[in-house]
């Protein structure tokens, strides 16, 4: 089965950097033989760029992300020209793992079945999981492609403009970066082109997540589900509820309910519109599921936010 190298870097603490630029090398120019004390990332962004990293070999192209670890020594292997962005970081908190691709890809996809599932109005503290991110990844989307080559724009602007807090704003910005490295990993698995069953209704369980996420207020049925996923409600609701633990009626109405208590807690917006934005035609059929899943009524609990 085949493996796959990944860090888990720990959400604790923000990266921090020591260099960065965007560079331009031409042959005969080969990398230098090293073994530095900090982590090195590189991003291709024209070109062709030749590394081994201990027994490992990489051939990077434009859109290639690689992380190099200073436990192991790296150097050029052929010259060859390319455009690319390297930034040297520090990030205690970042362990090199290796485990086979569906061990990977079923903790990714989880994660981000979990994090579809939030409800905003619990948020309390800031996530305890560490990020997955990978060793190797190419990019291949031209919109994500423009946004994480911006990032590493302002990354840079930041690091030599030297203006007071510039290390916090480096920090954050490399984080967020590497959020955006860490969900395009989890975006391959989704869109990869396998046709087994269980890619499919992996597939098809996350566009129903998302397509909930962004048209709650709408009529959503049985049959438009149907309609839209090509396949039988019944059999796509066990599906579902096999990956999230709850049926989509369950998942819609949790959701629902979720907007609405963050509607209500402005107290600028009456209960009846409330419950129409957030899809409930009948205002008495939305206080029962309000005090369902909140064990009070929207009056009261509008009322107790103030």
């Amino acid at each position: 089965m085949e493996e796959i190298l990944y860090y888990k870097m720990g959400s604790s603490c923000l990266p921090v950097i020591k260099y960065t630029n965007k560079v331009h090398v031409e042959p005969p120019h080969v990398h230098i033989r090293r073994q530095l004390e900090e982590y090195v990332l590189y991003f291709l962004l024209s070109g062709d760029m030749y590394l081994k990293e201990g027994k490992r070999d990489y051939h990077l192209e434009a859109g290639d992300m690689l992380i190099l670890d200073p436990r192991l020594e790296h150097r050029g292997t052929k010259a060859a020209a390319c455009t690319y962005f390297y930034i040297h970081f520090y990030q205690e908190q970042l362990e090199e793992c290796h485990t086979t691709t569906d061990t990977i890809k079923n903790e990714a996809l989880a994660r981000r079945f979990a994090s579809l599932q939030t409800d905003e109005c619990t948020i309390r503290n800031m996530p305890s999981d560490p990020l997955l991110l990978p060793k190797h990844l190419h990019i291949s989307k031209p919109g994500i492609l423009l946004h994480m080559t911006e990032l590493l724009e302002q990354i840079t602007a930041s690091h030599y403009n030297k203006l007071e807090y510039f290390r916090l704003q480096t920090g954050c910005l490399f984080m967020e970066f590497l959020l955006a490295a860490s969900r395009e990993l989890t975006d391959s698995f989704l869109l990869e082109g396998d046709s087994t069953f269980t890619a499919r209704s992996t597939k098809i369980i996350y566009d129903i997540m998302t397509f909930f996420q962004s048209s709650y207020a709408g009529d959503i049925t049985g049959c438009l589900i149907e309609q839209k996923y090509g396949c039988n409600y019944d059999y796509i609701n066990r599906l579902f509820k096999k990956a999230t633990g709850k049926t989509m009626l369950a998942y819609l109405n949790e959701l629902r309910i979720s907007k609405a208590r963050q509607l209500l807690s402005d107290g600028t917006s009456r209960i009846s519109d409330v419950a129409e934005k957030c899809g409930f035609r009948d205002i008495y059929y939305f206080s029962r599921v309000f005090k369902k899943y909140t064990g009070t009524t929207p009056g009261a609990f509008t009322r107790n936010s103030f």
